[in-house]
């Protein structure tokens, strides 16, 4: 049998490789790096959300403080306007001055300690203005703050404005919301802004974290290819091993250890995620959206961007494991053949670069043509391509059959197409593996390599 004595290739190649120091290192290392980013976007929201549950609930008690002391005002709209809610909002003390006063206290709060804003608020062409200045200097006193303060007013001169006008007080509210406009696709449902955001970004990611494992333990079949038969050991192997058989132990040896080394870094950025669970922003996010009150918005929308993050990955389930691995395994038997063949057409290790050469094209093509049509977010000729193309459908169909981009029938049907590809190539490296091991001298080229299997 072509294939008899596979399985102690595979078994030495298997053993040699999770043996060495660099796949022990770099799978461990990795993994910790892993386990550690699932950890931190797990636990680090919750700081920033408990911050702003404890803002809002100052605020609701009249406790919340900024770092501005007083905050003086030159009305000059000839409008009566009354600033005292900014003073209960802000805490801090409020003082109408005149534009000369104005001038005059700016430039002495150029340098100075004291935590003072002082507010020009005009109205001209139609439309007011609010110019304020903040003290500079060794002035203890945050941006973020004033910006909060001078919003405040912005809003007090609108709402007065309109009830000058004559507008009810309970309308005034309404009157001042923005305009919500949606547009969407009729018969499609409408994606949230994180929704839309994940179907670009995620199959960017699954699409580089793929290649990277495929491609690289690919190559590193053509490497020990072209070390055995640049030291002459594989004239000892084909002693008693069938050219075939070395190739196909080879490729199913490397593709099980970069899929060992993809489940360990799996595994350790998930128990990373569930380390972080019981005091995480995912167990804790429907508590935080109860507590947080209308105040904190930057808090609400936190909180909803982990609710759309959480339904997003709702999908994950046995059938897109299995797509994941299928598509993996698949694509990892493609490229291996073709680096096998790479391989075997160098007698000397220099030359192995220039052979494997043409084969990174084709995996950096393929890669290309799954990565850009992600940007838009949305299906265009170059995606559907990509799908059933074999040199970058492995890249792609994990992400769109987990985002719901693809159904099953298509999935089927572009892991059918990797599997035909599959099997073409490994005719072929069959074919022209066998004819070419054994040869000694310059790299072969695709042409000579066909004319000597024939």
């Amino acid at each position: 049998m072509r294939t008899k004595g596979w399985k102690e290739v595979f078994k030495f190649t298997f053993t040699q490789q999770v043996k060495t120091k660099s796949f022990i290192i770099s799978t461990i290392v990795i993994a910790i790096i892993v386990a550690l980013i699932a950890f931190l976007a797990d636990f680090l929201p919750t700081i920033f959300l408990q911050g702003e549950l404890d803002k809002a609930e100052r605020a609701a008690r009249g406790e919340e403080t900024f770092t501005v002391d007083t905050l003086y005002i030159d009305n000059e709209t000839g409008y009566d306007f009354k600033f005292d809610a900014v003073a209960g909002a802000a805490n801090l003390k409020v003082q109408n001055i005149t534009a000369d006063e104005a001038a005059a206290k700016i430039g002495e709060i150029a340098d100075t300690k004291e935590r003072v804003i002082v507010s020009v608020i005009t109205f001209e062409d139609g439309r007011f203005f609010v110019d304020s200045k903040y003290s500079g200097g060794e002035a203890d006193i945050s941006k973020g703050d004033c910006e909060s303060i001078n919003m405040i007013i912005a809003n007090g001169v609108k709402v007065q404005y309109l009830m000058s006008l004559g507008v009810p007080e309970d309308q005034v509210k309404t009157a001042m919301s923005d305009v919500s406009a949606r547009l969407s696709c009729a018969g499609k449902e409408e994606l949230s802004g994180i929704q839309m955001m994940l179907n670009s970004v995620v199959p960017m990611i699954s699409s580089i974290i793929l290649f990277i494992f495929i491609f690289s333990y690919s190559q590193l079949v053509a490497q020990s290819v072209a070390i055995e038969k640049s030291s002459r050991m594989i004239e000892y192997l084909l002693t008693s091993i069938k050219p075939f058989a070395i190739i196909i132990g080879k490729v199913l040896a490397m593709c099980c250890v970069s899929l060992l080394q993809f489940f360990i870094i799996g595994f350790g950025g998930a128990a990373g995620f569930i380390i972080s669970l019981p005091f995480g922003i995912i167990s804790k996010a429907n508590e935080m959206m109860s507590s947080l009150g209308s105040e904190a918005t930057e808090g609400m929308q936190a909180v909803g961007i982990v609710n759309d993050l959480g339904n997003a990955f709702s999908g994950v389930n046995a059938s897109v494991i299995i797509v994941m691995i299928l598509s993996f395994v698949l694509g990892f038997l493609f490229f291996a053949g073709l680096a096998g063949l790479a391989g075997a057409s160098v007698s000397k290790m220099e030359d192995l670069s220039s052979a494997i050469q043409p084969l990174s094209i084709i995996g950096v093509l393929g890669f290309y043509l799954a990565y850009f049509p992600q940007i838009t977010g949305e299906d265009n000729m170059m995606t559907v391509l990509a799908r059933y193309i074999p040199i970058s459908s492995p890249f792609i169909i994990p992400a769109d059959y987990l985002l719901g981009r693809i159904g099953i029938v298509e999935t089927i049907v572009s892991i059918l197409v990797m599997l035909a590809a599959d099997v073409i190539v490994m005719m072929l490296v069959a074919k022209v593996y066998e004819a070419i091991i054994l040869h000694t001298g310059n790299r072969l080229k695709l042409g000579d390599m066909l004319k000597m299997s024939k």
